[in-house]
């Protein structure tokens, strides 16, 4: 049993190396194949011996799903950096610095502004604790499970520090092309870009998903780096890469102007090369001391700044104009002669709307200039009518359908200062039909099913309408051209499975006009998670949730009461289950806590996160310091009777009752063990 163990133990020690070497040096030692033995070998051993697996085992990187994600607040906050377009506004952020300083700001480091999602990463004692989102800079969402499966972050370092690591989480392109090319042979829609791709990815509810999509992290500091005892950033960063963390290698400590700008150029000139998406330079002073000096505005630090590559443009020629069908109305979509952009060649752009196209006065057959929407998907910016030949054609809205040939209708709607909306008015057109299916799926989180299989099972008349998704099996899926049977059972497992997704998914994937995820989710909170309270929420109660006025409150009824949906939501009613009651109480225990305010402090037997999580989850309130309104303040065993601070002060003069962690648990009526155990 002893060389077992010994076994397990060298293979986590190899698995951790060659995780190293291949995720963040990209010089692996071993076949893929290779690897997929010592993990399966690892998963055998663990599986005969469950009692062994430990939090930290590789085979751990992927948890169970949930149902939603916890907030937590910052301890350090992500704020935003103030961007910069030229070399004029980095000359004038140097000479603020000196100005403020008394001194010069040099040296200062140079880094690649990675373009995906921020995010904050936990370690105490070796260990990977937590990950969270920037959210609104103070507070984000608690992606632990997500992160976990990262295979470029460490779930065990070397330093015992309790750190807040900052990175970005990223998809590399290569990986993106190759999920979208399975996608397209799945018949799926292509994601659009790395960052929206990463955005989605990390907000899923499911580990598997995250871990299925190759993200990728590059750490940039330490939020706690002067408090550990760092004097400069860049010291911090030669710190996280030899702890193994991924490091964008491209990164410059500058002695003068010259140098930063000689970085930025050559940058500029290889910004293709990298596998990964980048849309500036981040420059910031080096010494933290002088980092602490300069501070901060109310949303941005004073020593650092983002320089912004300009964006990168092209000129075309206008060719066709084709108008797409969505689920609400017909968009133009520019056909150009293609032409290279960031990359990539680029053969049709986003016309937006008949307002723009009027407005820039864009006709077929101009030369026009096309730029990148954030460096992700090409429109046109203008026309050149210096250039008109005088054959050039105003572009006109079409007279009918493209898919049902029926008649169209254009018009503004409610609001006036809305843009013009080009309609498809038939109900029964199979565009219209289609693009409100995708959705469907789509916010259901339904994989593998993608517009080209939603095409072939309008086309068979196996399915007609949005509720006839619900009903798929494998048998009747394994009748549609080019399906197999192992794809016909994957795809009914899924839709089965989407019963069981958050209400809030489900009023989203409705497509009602401006009810998307977010609104939806305080609509889902406000109805307390039932489907039938949504059903019956009158105009009063609606325009009573944050974000809710009068217009999308009526579009919400006005959508209930309409004879065409009524099938879809009597059938929803009945086939929608909602998450368990066991995993809306992992979310939200109940209310026992309801109005009780708390302050957390000093060292326990639980990471602080998860006592802040307790409470929250029963109810409670989570504040950041002690006043006569709290009514609990809970200090950390493991500090002792002895234990001095300003909070415990204070809530001895205010008589606030003092509590542990151990106490808490009495007092909510739940095993410590329980909570310790806990993921």
């Amino acid at each position: 049993m002893e060389d077992v163990k010994k076994r397990l133990e060298d293979l986590k020690n190899l698995i951790r190396k060659h995780e190293y070497l291949y995720y963040v040096e990209a010089n692996p030692e071993i076949s893929d194949r290779e690897f997929d033995r010592l993990l399966e070998e690892l998963q055998a051993i663990e599986s005969a011996n469950p009692d062994w697996v430990t939090p930290d085992s590789p085979t751990q990187r992927v948890g169970d799903s949930v149902t939603s994600f916890l907030t937590v607040r910052h301890r350090v906050p992500m704020m935003s950096i103030e961007n910069s377009y030229s070399t004029g506004d980095i000359h004038e952020w140097l000479e603020r610095c000196e100005k403020l300083l008394g001194q010069s700001p040099f040296p200062v480091v140079a880094e690649l502004k990675i373009d995906g999602v921020s995010g904050t990463f936990n370690y105490r004692d070796g260990s990977l604790q937590s990950g969270a989102t920037r959210g609104n800079g103070q507070e984000g969402d608690l992606i632990t499970s997500n992160v976990k499966t990262i295979r470029s972050l460490p779930l065990l370092i070397d330093s015992r520090y309790d750190m807040d690591i900052r990175g970005e989480i990223y998809t590399p392109r290569t990986v993106l092309e190759k999920l979208n090319q399975t996608r397209i042979e799945n018949g799926e829609e292509p994601f659009k870009n790395c960052r929206n791709l990463t955005a989605g990815t990390i907000k899923s509810l499911d580990p598997s998903v995250a871990a299925s999509r190759g993200l990728q992290v590059m750490v940039y500091g330490i939020a706690q780096a002067q408090e550990l005892g760092f004097k400069r950033h860049s010291e911090a960063l030669t710190f996280l890469q030899k702890q193994g963390f991924r490091l964008n290698k491209a990164w410059k400590v500058c002695q003068n102007h010259s140098e930063i700008f000689e970085f930025i150029d050559s940058i500029a000139g290889k910004r293709h090369e990298f596998d990964f998406d980048i849309d500036g330079i981040v420059i910031k002073v080096d010494q933290l001391l002088q980092q602490q000096e300069l501070g901060n505005t109310a949303k941005a630090p004073r020593w650092a700044v983002a320089y912004k590559y300009p964006q990168e443009r092209a000129i075309s020629r206008l060719l066709t104009v084709e108008w797409q069908i969505g689920r609400s109305q017909l968009t133009p979509v520019a056909g150009l002669e293609p032409v290279e952009l960031g990359g990539t060649t680029v053969s049709r752009a986003s016309l937006h709307n008949l307002d723009q196209i009027k407005e820039k006065d864009i006709r077929i057959g101009d030369r026009v200039v096309v730029e990148k929407a954030g460096y992700i998907i090409p429109y046109i910016v203008e026309a050149l009518p210096a250039e008109r030949t005088g054959n050039e054609q105003v572009i006109e809205p079409p007279a009918i359908c493209p898919v049902c040939q029926q008649t169209i209708s254009i018009g503004k709607g409610e609001d006036e200062d809305t843009a013009t909306v080009v309609k498809c008015e038939n109900p029964l057109c199979q565009g219209v039909i289609s693009r409100r299916i995708i959705h469907f799926i789509t916010q259901m989180e339904i994989e593998n099913f993608g517009p080209q299989l939603v095409d072939r099972l309008l086309e068979t008349g196996i399915v007609k309408a949005v509720e006839d998704v619900l009903h798929l099996d494998a048998a009747t899926l394994s009748k549609v051209e080019r399906m197999g049977d192992k794809s016909a059972a994957k795809i009914a497992a899924n839709i089965a499975a989407a019963k069981t997704k958050p209400l809030f998914r489900l009023i989203s994937a409705l497509g009602i006009n401006n009810v998307g995820i977010v609104v939806s989710e305080k609509i889902a909170a406000s109805c307390q998670q039932s489907f039938a309270a949504f059903l019956s929420a009158d105009t009063d109660f609606l325009v009573q949730i944050e974000g809710i006025k009068d217009r999308v409150a009526q579009a919400i009824i006005s959508f209930r009461e309409n004879q065409l949906h009524q099938k879809l939501i009597e059938e929803l009613k009945l086939w929608w289950q909602g998450p368990s009651p066991e995993e809306l109480a992992s979310q939200k225990a109940g209310d026992s806590l309801a109005g009780k305010s708390f302050v957390v402090t000093g060292e326990a037997e639980v990471p602080r996160r998860k006592l802040e999580e307790l409470i929250k989850s029963h109810g409670g309130l989570v504040k950041s310091s002690v006043s006569p309104k709290t009514d609990y303040l809970l200090i950390g065993s493991m500090e002792g009777e002895n234990f001095v601070s300003s909070k415990k002060t204070k809530a001895l003069q205010h008589s606030i009752p003092i509590i542990d962690e151990h106490e808490l648990c009495r007092i909510l009526g739940v095993e410590f063990e329980t909570i310790k155990n806990q993921g």
